[in-house]
């Protein structure tokens, strides 16, 4: 994996506690957005974890590039900040994964195995959701195409819930959510990887 952040005593502990566990191995590093993207270029990392604020490009930069260019990498998005809005701007921008700085080594960890699942990872440190936005007509009638059975799936995807998680709180199998996914992903004429992920993050209030 790689590492992409501008202090490199971060970049050090980061490595540490990752090569650490024995379960991952680090690389490539980088102290700037426009070093990321090289090293993702050369070394197609299965996961990179890249800090937001970040000199020459910041890591939204570096998450859209990849999103379209890189996408078998998984871009984490490494940050202070634990306000909704930074997370819902690097979902919609094809993030894998939200990391805050001060998560404790196994929310990392935990991150690290969520992600190479397929899974989004949310840091437990995140705010709670914003206030909802006025409604809209075309996402009223694009919803009005699911059942019910897949809204409720959609709501709980929508607050970064993994399969299973929803598997769970839904009482269902995860083989069905995943089904229920790939129905959706069909009725509302989406295309890629995390484009269900991206559209349910962005349409969140509506659901």
């Amino acid at each position: 994996m790689l590492i992409a952040d501008d202090h490199p005593l971060f970049r050090r502990g980061l490595r540490a506690a990752i090569v650490e566990s024995g379960r991952f191995r680090v690389v490539a590093e980088a102290g700037d957005g426009e070093t990321a993207i090289r090293q993702i270029e050369r070394y197609a990392p299965a996961v990179a974890l890249v800090d937001l604020a970040m000199p020459v490009k910041d890591g939204l930069e570096v998450l859209a590039w990849a999103t379209k260019h890189a996408a078998a990498t998984r871009i984490v998005v490494m940050t202070l900040y634990k306000e909704r809005d930074y997370v819902d701007r690097a979902a919609a921008l094809g993030a894998a994964g939200y990391l805050v700085k001060d998560d404790a080594q196994d929310e990392l960890l935990r991150c690290l195995a969520t992600v190479l699942d397929g899974e989004f990872f949310l840091s437990p440190a995140v705010g709670a959701p914003n206030p909802p936005p006025p409604a809209d007509a075309d996402i009223s009638r694009a919803l009005a195409r699911l059942t019910p059975a897949q809204r409720s799936v959609l709501r709980l995807l929508a607050d970064y819930r993994t399969n299973k998680d929803i598997a769970r709180l839904l009482e269902i199998s995860p083989k069905t959510v995943e089904n229920h996914r790939a129905n959706m992903v069909a009725s509302l004429g989406l295309v890629g990887a995390n484009a269900l992920l991206q559209f349910a993050v962005r349409h969140r209030h509506w659901l």
